[in-house]
């Protein structure tokens, strides 16, 4: 009636029209009444049309037509709903700047609203955004401000699907944190205790399944069951408690057994199913949560009711989300996952297909967290994997997705742990899969594409873009922007203390959201250079043409270590690809390293596992030798043993690892290559008849070993048949180097003008023992390499070093290397004032750089949990634009440093002019054949295995 005799332009209309639009959305609060709801919204616009930009109310109408345009979309899962619902709050922001009194109001309403996109859209930006806005709401309230204990709440909140998302564990931790503080702020009987509880209890349940501290689940529970009595029927989030606590009895069913949690939870899942009738939002929630607890007690059971129900529930599902929900995800792999167990029991191929269909459509859901896509699709790998024509497409999508858990707007730490989320080994099984089917090429080419993501994204920021920018100056110029950004933003400390001030968590939260934006720029950017004529793959993995480049100056052979089988690939610039089976399975090539550690132990300690293993390995060598040969071998070792005080474990280990690559890998290789083989009867050994030799040769050629795994870790360069008549080894036929990627063989060497050598050695490194061999390491050098070319540092500093970086052509350092096991990116060269980390290698550009010498130790030791990954210092080097690395695989006796650096450097420089004057840069592509004639000259004085099978060369 107001309304009516406030006819437009009636100054106070715009009035009227937000009561009546406030009051048609408290009756749509009670009733339902969609028709309350849109009306609400039509005169909130009309009211918004009467109010200039700047009329004091403006602000007022804008939030309360985007809260119930939010209300609209919780209904009815229009994403364009929520896109306007932002831009509402965003512009009714700008009109309550500092230090108006309801600006934190509109901070956490902004903050609601993107969370809601988030979980419809899983753009990571939107969710970091929404965590700095909530905490700069929370840091504008007085501490006892009535609405303090929501906002924490909220801030609670959005840790807690941010962890769900990362991992990371301070997220978690500080979600419970504040969870626990709103509760303080909650005592009974406060409107909104019931709310605290449920949230305190279900990150504490999510904690539990990090920790297993049974504390936390029991304590989850006991919050749960009090929520639910605060929330007696008719409550509206009644539900919402008898969901989770059933959720917390499956969980403590799934560790103690006690069948009447799992059928507590069954019935207080039903229950909720009930008070979820169509059109709840939540119900697609309850049929997905309802249909897991029946999948449990058919598991348990067997009865076939149960799993048929649970079928049904998630297909209910499915058909009551919109297209694109993101939890068609979750609900699609559930789906999928029921279909296998059903083909398991019953053998209908209809209940495969189903499940191979649900495995796709769960991967294909883009607005699902990349977290949960990735692991639906290694879950369709291994299912399909050896079942269905699907396998290798399922491979694909995990291994496409790898570069969006690993975004480059992440910190290298983080772009790390991201990779360790049950990535290791899938490359290598899609490779293992698409040979069983006899696709050679698309092997190699899924290993090079899901191996080494870390590095090679890193390397994508690094990429020459001259005829890009031939072509397309402007967006040259934007990726080249956006790259150094990414690079530098990806070194940034997110360290996280309890002693960190909100000032310090927002700004960090803000540079969060700046980089995701930037991640999302890069990516449309060079979307829209592949949109150019011959840009088609810039930027795209390697193709197998563009990968068999690499093999022209030799052979390269990589390894793959499938869980069920081992192979060969050989790729070479005349025949492509071969492959060559391997008598060899996983568990086979982990023995194998398992022993190799045990050999390269400090002192050479014998545990008493170690008998196991070389009981394994030992039956190995009684599969794949002769008796006659197998008889010789250890005759030999016998023999050793006789003039031995104590038996030398050391040299057995080394003798029986080093025999099982040669014959279990290394012949079938060589013998696919051509290598002349010649049956010989060696006068002095009889009990050679027959076995098959290799014809050495007098011109060694180069081959490269590409190792995969477990592989990483053995030193194949060194396999060899030492004690069996006449001794042969790999490096009697080729001259060995190592790479981590095929890619990595592709860069050209630079020419370093001017050319410059920097020696960096470490006597005596502030607690570590003192390496008084490498003042000799020097002098050798210096004996080789003119005055003019050499940088040199007697204990140096850090910065120092780092300093001369970017300017050198070759970098040599005599000093202790750390392996760090747990962050392989703290891996570090000890200088005299601190360690050089691998992070700080990487942020140095390399224009000049040639040929990197580690005489270090363990500088080529890989990451245990991510083999496959190379983040070592050796390999931190190669990708970071040196062509060429020595480095060591363990630890190396001091004096053997100077041996080798002075055979290396004569044979590089053997070709330099005599007179001072004389300008000579010398051919680092010769680095390994130098290595080689080092290693040899070290080797023909007799030093053990232990000695010399350590150094490698890696890359050109």
């Amino acid at each position: 009636e107001a309304l009516e005799l406030r006819l437009a332009p009636y100054p106070r209309r715009s009035d009227s029209l937000c009561n009546i639009a406030g009051a048609l959305q408290t009756r749509f609060d009670q009733s339902g009444r969609h028709e309350d709801l849109e009306e609400a919204i039509s005169l909130y616009r009309e009211g918004l049309e009467l109010l200039p930009a700047s009329h004091p109310d403006r602000s007022t109408f804008l939030n309360n037509m985007a809260n119930a345009l939010r209300t609209l979309f919780e209904r009815s899962g229009r994403h364009t709903d929520m896109e306007e619902v932002i831009s509402l709050h965003r512009e009714a922001l700008q009109l309550r700047p500092p230090p108006h009194p309801l600006r934190s109001s509109f901070l956490n309403n902004i903050a609601v609203a993107l969370e809601r996109v988030f979980g419809q859209s899983g753009r990571h930006e939107d969710l970091e955004e929404a965590i700095s806005l909530h905490r700069e709401a929370l840091e504008l309230l007085p501490a006892l401000h009535p609405l303090r204990s929501s906002y924490l709440n909220n801030l609670a909140a959005a840790f807690s699907t941010r962890f769900e998302q990362s991992g990371k564990h301070e997220d978690l931790e500080e979600a419970i944190s504040l969870h626990r503080e709103a509760l303080e702020r909650r005592p009974a009987p406060h409107s909104l205790r019931s709310d605290s509880l449920c949230n305190i209890a279900c990150a504490l349940v999510t904690r539990f399944q990090q920790s297993y501290q049974h504390e936390d689940l029991e304590e989850a529970i006991s919050l749960h069951r009090e929520a639910l009595e605060l929330r007696a029927a008719p409550h509206p989030d009644r539900s919402t408690s008898l969901n989770d606590i059933a959720n917390s009895l499956r969980v403590r069913f799934a560790q103690s057994g006690r069948h009447e949690d799992l059928e507590e939870a069954i019935s207080l899942h039903r229950e909720t199913l009930e008070l979820r009738a169509v059109p709840h939002p939540f119900r697609p929630t309850a049929l997905n949560n309802i249909a897991a607890a029946l999948l449990t007690r058919f598991e348990e059971f067997g009865r076939h009711e149960d799993l048929e129900e649970a079928i049904l529930f998630l297909q209910d599902a499915l058909g009551l989300l919109a297209p694109g929900h993101p939890l068609t995800c979750s609900c699609s792999t559930q789906l999928g996952t029921m279909s296998m167990t059903a083909y398991t029991h019953f053998n209908d191929s209809g209940d495969l297909q189903s499940a191979m269909d649900a495995f796709r459509k769960a991967v294909a859901c883009e607005t699902a967290p990349t977290s949960q896509r990735f692991r639906a699709a290694r879950e369709w790998a291994r299912h399909a994997d050896s079942s269905h024509d699907s396998a290798l497409d399922a491979y694909q999508a995990a291994i496409e997705l790898l570069p969006r858990l690993a975004m480059l707007s992440l910190d290298l730490s983080s772009r790390q742990q991201a990779l360790t989320s049950g990535t290791d080994g899938l490359a290598r099984a899609a490779a293992a899969c698409a040979i069983e089917s006899g696709q050679f090429e698309r092997a190699v080419e899924l290993l090079e594409e899901g191996r080494a993501v870390f590095w090679s994204q890193a390397l994508q920021l690094r990429t020459p873009m001259t005829a890009l920018r031939k072509v397309a100056p402007g967006l040259e110029e934007t990726l080249r922007d956006i790259s150094l950004e990414l690079e530098q933003g990806s070194l940034r400390d997110v360290s996280r203390g309890m002693s960190d001030n909100s000032q310090r968590r927002m700004s960090m939260e803000r540079e969060a959201v700046r980089l995701r934006r930037l991640n999302d720029k890069w990516l449309a950017t060079v979307e829209d250079v592949r949109q150019l004529k011959g840009f088609e793959d810039f930027l795209r993995p390697r193709q197998i043409s563009t990968l068999l480049g690499a093999a022209v100056e030799g052979p390269v052979v990589i390894l793959n270590a499938g869980k069920a089988r081992c192979a060969a690939l050989i790729l070479t610039s005349l025949s492509g690809i071969q492959h060559v089976p391997l008598p060899l399975t996983f568990a086979d090539v982990t023995a194998l390293v398992d022993l190799m550690r045990i050999a390269t132990a400090p002192g050479h300690r014998d545990p008493s596992h170690s008998a196991s293993i070389r009981l394994h390995v030992d039956g190995l060598l009684q599969q794949i030798l002769p008796p006659t040969i197998l008889q010789l071998m250890r005759q030999s070792l016998e023999s050793r043993y006789m003039t031995q005080v104590q038996p030398n474990h050391e040299y057995n280990d080394f003798q029986m690892v080093l025999a099982v690559l040669w014959e279990s890998v290394v012949r079938p290789v060589f013998h696919s290559l051509g290598l002349e083989v010649c049956c010989v009867i060696l006068p002095l050994f009889p009990y050679t008849q027959g076995y098959p030799y290799l014809q050495k040769s007098d011109t060694l050629s180069n081959l490269w070993w590409c190792p995969t795994g477990p592989f990483t870790f053995l030193p194949i360069h060194a396999a060899g048949m030492y004690n069996a008549g006449e001794p042969q080894c790999v490096s009697d036929y080729v001259v060995s180097s190592y790479t981590p990627t095929i890619t990595a063989l592709l860069s050209n060497v630079p020419i370093s003008d001017p050319f410059k050598m920097m020696v960096v050695i470490e006597p005596n490194t502030p607690g570590q023992s003192g390496l008084p061999y490498t003042v000799d390491e020097l002098q050798r050098i210096e004996s080789h390499v003119p005055e003019k070319d050499l940088i040199k540092f007697n204990s140096a500093n850090v910065e120092e070093v780092i300093s001369c970086i970017p300017t050198i052509s070759i970098a040599h350092f005599a000093c202790h290397g750390h392996q760090h096991p747990e962050n392989p990116l703290e891996s570090s060269l000890m200088l005299h004032d601190g360690p050089l980390k691998v992070s700080q290698i990487m942020m140095q550009p390399t224009p000049n750089a040639q040929l990197a010498f580690l005489g270090a130790c363990q500088t080529a030791m890989g990451d245990k949990a991510l083999p496959d990954e190379a983040i070592h210092l050796a390999s931190t080097l190669l990708f970071s634009g040196f062509q060429g690395v020595i480095a060591t695989m363990w630890s190396i006796s001091d004096e053997d440093g100077p041996k080798v650096a002075d055979a290396f450097y004569e044979y590089l420089y053997r070709m330099k002019p005599s007179t001072v004057a004389g300008t000579f840069q010398p051919n680092t592509r010769e680095a390994a054949r130098a290595l080689h004639v080092a290693v040899d000259k070290l080797r023909s004085e007799g030093v053990s295995f232990k000695r010399w099978v350590p150094f490698i060369h890696m890359g050109r």
